[in-house]
C-alpha cells in the first residue's frame, strides 16, 4: 500500500487538476483558433465575424472563457477541492493513496470524462466545443492552484508541529 503524507495527497490531487487543465485549455484553444473546415458550423465566430476578424474573434472569445472559468474555478471547484482537502485531513498521516477521493468523487469523475468524451460525437460545433474545454481546463487550473498552495499550507503547519 503506497502512503503519502497530507501535503503531498493535496499536491498530487492538485497535480492531476493540473495536467487535466492544460490538456482541455490546449485543445480549447485549437478549436477556437484553428481555421473552420469549409462547410463546417462555427456559430460564436460567425457572430462576431461581421465586427471583427476571425483572429480576434477568437481571442474574444477564449478572453471571455478564460474569465467563466477563472469564476467557476474559484466558486465551485474550491468547493469540490474543500472536500477533496477535508477526506484527506481525515486520514492518518502519511495515509494510504487510494483513500484520497471518496466513491462520490470517483463517480463525478466518470460522468465528466464520458460527458467530455460525448460532446465530441454530439455535432456541437468547434467553436463552442471549444469554448466549453477553455472554461473547464481554465477552472481546473485554478483548482489546481488552489490544491498547491492548501499543500504548501498543510506543510507549514507539519513543520510547524515538529518544531
Amino acid at each position: 500500500m503506497f502512503k503519502l503524507s497530507h501535503s503531498k495527497m493535496a499536491f498530487f490531487s492538485g497535480a492531476i487538476w493540473m495536467a487535466i487543465g492544460v490538456f482541455l485549455l490546449q485543445l480549447g484553444l485549437n478549436l477556437l483558433f484553428k481555421p473552420a473546415a469549409a462547410g463546417e458550423s462555427i456559430p460564436l465566430l460567425n457572430l462576431l465575424l461581421g465586427f471583427i476578424s476571425a483572429t480576434e474573434a477568437a481571442i474574444l472569445i477564449t478572453v471571455v472563457a478564460l474569465y467563466i472559468g477563472f469564476l467557476k474555478g474559484k466558486y465551485i471547484l474550491t468547493k469540490t477541492a474543500n472536500r477533496t482537502l477535508d477526506q484527506i485531513r481525515s486520514l492518518p498521516n502519511p495515509g494510504p493513496l487510494h483513500q484520497i477521493y471518496d466513491k462520490k468523487y470517483y463517480i463525478l469523475i466518470g460522468i465528466m470524462v464520458m460527458l467530455g468524451m460525448s460532446i465530441k460525437y454530439m455535432g456541437i460545433p468547434n467553436d463552442i466545443r471549444g469554448a466549453i474545454d477553455v472554461i473547464i481546463g481554465s477552472a481546473l487550473i485554478n483548482g489546481a492552484a488552489y490544491y498547491f498552495r492548501a499543500g504548501f499550507q498543510i506543510q507549514h503547519q507539519q513543520e510547524k508541529s515538529v518544531l
